[in-house]
């Protein structure tokens, strides 16, 4: 149904060719300008023109400075001078391309040339531009001048002298570009600033002279049609029409129809043309295009321009320090069969990272955490490589040269790193590697990717530019008890230290992931006892005679910026009068405590997880206590613990046996668990630090000369485990450690 209605509005559009402009050869197409202060008052002015390859060879062009408004006189003028040669698009295939300039036949090519003046600028509002009479006719624009702009405002305010650098424009971004009928595009129009001034875009008209927008053609009416849809039940089309008018900076090209509503009726809208300011780039979806289009003519083409102006707060007051515009032509084609790339959507993959991810039609956004450790993954694919059979076109992504080192984009490790693989296959992929310091919150990062099939005679091309925001990390440090924080004088608790970070690091120098490390730090407030004589461990134990507030420092012992990526949390121990301990008393392998409710058995100081009743029966060798949870009028509180009882199981290993587990500690969760001496059916049970059972497997008939097996714990979280390796007679317990 969808190619019906596309079949309908092309015919519609069809019977509006003869409105169409027709031009002469194109020449000049647009340019921008941009300046870098050299001090003292200098400044090197670039002059960036996009011309139809087409067309003559550009230049001479010269560079006038005027101080006011555009009726004021100019007062400098100096040559620009062109650097180096022109760089020729690249817009085509390889087996069509003639030469730098030369597309296949009917099809214009596009090369970029630079130009630079060096001029002296004192205080003031300064209007710098150059100009040429040979800009073409296009779809929406009328013939007339070329004129590029930019403006400084160097006035001194107050005492402050005023220096600026003007946004630089990214070259990576293509100034003209192929765009598929009937496909979203989109458009980048990024640029870097270096003074740290605030930008704001907005889309604006070419100009053809100093305060002189070009002129707008008009685009005509569209009619309401009313039409039936093939298919079963029954469906009709209908469309309201659209009246005619003028082309604006922010309606600059006839745009596609998109369908609402479901059968029995379905409704045409037009798509929006999308500009979003924070990714700076504009999306669209081409509607019209005329295939019996010249070469040289205008139809098809479509000129864009961005107005980037730059605001500074000097002495307490923000003003305008100066603006840059720059100019993109669009030129529509049937791309036939081919589609252009999908649009490159991240995907976070670490957990406990606080990294987040927006994809909308237009938005590409990364929110990554300071202090924390991030893996976000990037699939570059193809519609045509999805589809059965495969078009098999391989991909070419393009990205800033200098994304992992440049200060505006990863700044050398500080905000992270980024590695592309398989690039020019059918499916690249790229990885962020985000580990921002604290020094970095605040800052708003845009990277464009572009992304690029081989398909023939014009590649399908999708730009997307990236935005990743550096947000504050949320509290990490945590305090885990075993019993509530409530103690009888003479009482005991254990207080574990936690961190909801993730387990990894990324060493930047040699690119590899490796575990992170966490310095433990506790204290007390003024008054407070309780610690014992090691205070840097993660987890200790506290006997406090007073109330106490017990804090703790967690600092990440790797990466990031030493001593600013810390997280302090503190609890409250309250200690009532005390209570008599408990008395255990022993009946072969069960133990009993004289308190009949609220009690907490421990082996070996570790509380026994689901241990609470007034008995526990031994089958584990171990030293055991037990504290129980008193409820008295003054308040509740934890007994000191029992007597330590230490207890022999009855059940042992089975003589002749031995029993190897490796690696333990286990990086990725898997363990090889050798048994020697065994015969009878062995079963291998994991148990987490509560008690569950997290893994289960069985050797039915292992070889007394050595018998291995596989332990996979990859789908746990790091931590501590128990393995217990049992048969009919015997039981052996090995302490595992998941990383």
């Amino acid at each position: 149904m969808r190619n019906h209605l596309l079949l309908i509005f092309s015919f519609l559009l069809a019977g509006l060719l003869g409105s169409a402009p027709v031009a002469q050869a194109s020449h000049y197409l647009g340019g921008d300008l941009t300046y870098v202060s050299l001090g003292n008052s200098q400044y090197r002015v670039s002059f960036r023109l996009y011309r139809d390859c087409s067309g003559i060879v550009p230049g001479p062009f010269s560079l006038s400075c005027k101080n006011g408004g555009c009726s004021s006189p100019t007062t400098i003028v100096a040559p620009l001078v062109q650097q180096g040669t022109a760089q020729a698009g690249n817009p085509f295939c390889a087996a069509v391309s003639a030469g730098p300039c030369q597309g296949p036949s009917g099809l214009p090519n596009y090369d970029i040339t630079t130009w630079v003046a060096t001029v002296t600028l004192t205080p003031g509002q300064w209007i710098l531009s150059t100009d040429q009479n040979a800009r073409p006719a296009l779809a929406n624009i009328q013939a007339g001048d070329l004129y590029v702009e930019a403006t400084l405002d160097n006035r001194n305010q107050g005492g402050t002298a005023v220096v600026n650098n003007s946004p630089q424009f990214d070259p990576q971004d293509i100034p003209m570009q192929y765009v598929c009928w009937k496909q979203s595009a989109t458009m980048a129009f990024s640029s870097i600033e270096a003074d740290g001034d605030s930008l704001v875009y907005s889309l604006a008209a070419p100009l053809q002279a100093c305060g002189t927008p070009a002129t707008y053609n008009i685009y005509p009416n569209v009619n309401p049609i009313i039409n039936p849809l093939p298919g079963n039940p029954p469906c009709i089309f209908t469309f309201p029409g659209m009246p005619g008018g003028t082309y604006t900076p922010t309606y600059p090209i006839r745009l596609g129809l998109d369908t609402v509503g479901t059968c029995p009726t379905r409704s045409g809208v037009m798509r929006p043309f999308r500009f979003n300011q924070q990714a700076r780039t504009v999306t669209f979806t081409p509607g019209y295009y005329d295939p019996s289009a010249v070469v040289g003519s205008g139809i098809n083409k479509y000129q864009l321009a961005m107005l980037v102006t730059e605001y500074r707060r000097i002495n307490g007051v923000r003003r305008v320090i100066g603006t840059v515009r720059r100019e993109a032509t669009v030129i529509v084609t049937d791309c036939g069969g081919n589609t252009v790339p999908t649009t490159v959507r991240p995907t976070a993959v670490t957990a406990n990272s606080g990294t987040t991810t927006v994809n909308t039609v237009d938005t590409t956004r990364i929110d990554v955490r300071s202090c924390n450790y991030s893996r976000v993954e990037l699939n570059f694919t193809d519609p045509d490589n999805l589809r059965t059979p495969s078009a098999n076109q391989r991909l070419t992504v393009t990205m800033p040269t200098d994304i992992n080192v440049a200060p505006h984009y990863l700044d050398s490790g500080d905000v992270g790193s980024f590695v592309l693989s398989g690039n020019g296959t059918t499916n690249p992929k790229g990885v962020f590697f985000f580990q921002p310091s604290s020094t970095t919150v605040g800052r708003t990062i845009r990277i464009s990717f572009r992304v690029e099939d081989d398909a023939c005679p014009i590649k399908g091309m999708q730009n997307r530019v990236v935005v990743i925001r550096v947000l504050r990390s949320n509290a990490t440090a945590s305090i885990l008890l075993n019993n509530p924080p409530v103690l009888c004088l003479g009482a005991s608790t254990v207080l574990q230290g936690a961190v909801a970070q993730p387990d990894s690091i990324r060493r930047i120098a040699n690119n590899t992931t490796v575990s992170q490390q966490y310095y433990f730090q506790w204290s007390t407030n003024a008054g407070g006892n309780g610690l014992p004589a090691i205070t840097n461990t993660q987890s200790i134990s506290v006997n406090p005679t007073v109330t106490t507030r017990y804090l703790l420092r967690v600092n990440p012992v790797l990466g990031f910026s030493q001593g600013t990526c810390g997280d302090t949390t503190s609890v409250l121990v309250r200690v009532l009068p005390t209570v008599a301990p408990p008395v255990v008393t022993r009946n072969g392998q069960t133990l009993t405590s004289s308190y009949a409710t609220g009690n907490q058995w421990f082996r070996n100081a570790q509380a026994v997880p689901g241990a609470t009743g007034q008995s526990l029966n031994v089958t584990t060798t171990g030293s055991y206590t037990v504290q129980a949870y008193v409820a008295s009028p003054t308040g509740s509180c934890v007994t000191p613990a029992s007597a330590a009882l230490t207890v022999l199981s009855a059940v042992r290993a089975a003589p002749g046996t031995s029993l190897s587990v490796v690696p333990n500690p286990t990086p990725d969760g898997r363990l090889q668990v050798t048994l020697t001496g065994y015969s009878q059916p062995v079963s291998l049970t994991v148990l987490d630090a509560l008690g569950r059972k997290v893994a289960e497997s069985m050797v039915a008939a292992p070889n007394p000369q050595g018998s291995t097996q596989e332990v996979n714990l990859s789908g746990c979280e790091a931590g501590f485990y128990l393995l217990q390796v049992r048969t009919a007679t015997s039981l052996e317990v090995r302490r595992i450690v998941r990383q």
